[in-house]
């Protein structure tokens, strides 16, 4: 679930809640140990980790190594922003969702999307609506459904965590170069369930 917290499909993608907003947010404390392992593993993929001043990793392998520390820091700024609002990373990821289909979707279209069943989507859609951040109506079009959206709560809630990473794509990607990596992210996304949702896995090789 990167970026949004969750990557999501290209016809659904939503920038509107970058907008920075005023919720005060807090660094995320992070323990010595993990700091150190990341520490290390940045100097492993980059030129000054070898004596020799040599890279160390193919450009590809790099890439992957820098991806997972992508990843590392992207988990740890959703547990901590969860930390902040009560919320859990599915719950992030159901309100962004939410979000990002207009503040007008079902629990089923939703819970087809977050892979979760309708068992745990009901109990999800409860908790969030007992928490103030989602609203549920009756659908007008299936009288059997409803349709969920955002409180104000909530819309504050995805608009202080997407400012996380609006600042943090900010400070690094200059803006002539944000159309083109987001087309990226979305083409990478669609690579990823291409090759380890859709595909077969990978036959071990012979002894």
């Amino acid at each position: 679930m990167l970026i949004a917290p969750p990557a999501l499909d290209a016809d659904v993608a939503d920038v509107a809640d970058l907008a920075p907003v005023s919720t005060p947010l807090v660094p995320a404390a992070v323990d010595r140990e993990s700091e150190d392992a990341l520490d290390a593993a940045r100097a492993s993929s980059s030129p000054a980790g070898r004596a020799d001043g040599g890279l160390g990793f193919d450009d590809l392998a790099r890439l992957l190594n820098s991806f997972r520390l992508l990843m590392l820091n992207h988990s740890r700024v959703l547990d901590h922003q969860g930390d902040l609002f009560g919320l859990g990373d599915t719950d992030i990821r159901f309100l962004f969702y939410v979000s990002a289909t207009g503040d007008s979707v079902t629990p089923k279209r939703a819970a087809d999307y977050l892979d979760l069943s309708s068992g745990a989507m009901t109990n999800l859609v409860d908790r969030l609506v007992d928490a103030g951040y989602l609203d549920r109506r009756r659908n007008p079009d299936d009288r059997r459904s409803v349709i969920v959206s955002r409180t104000p709560r909530g819309v504050e809630v995805t608009g202080a965590i997407a400012a996380v990473y609006g600042a943090a794509f900010a400070e690094v990607v200059p803006a002539s170069q944000h159309r083109v990596l987001a087309d990226t992210l979305l083409d990478l996304g669609q690579a990823f369930d291409r090759h380890g949702v859709g595909a077969s896995p990978a036959a071990p090789a012979a002894a």
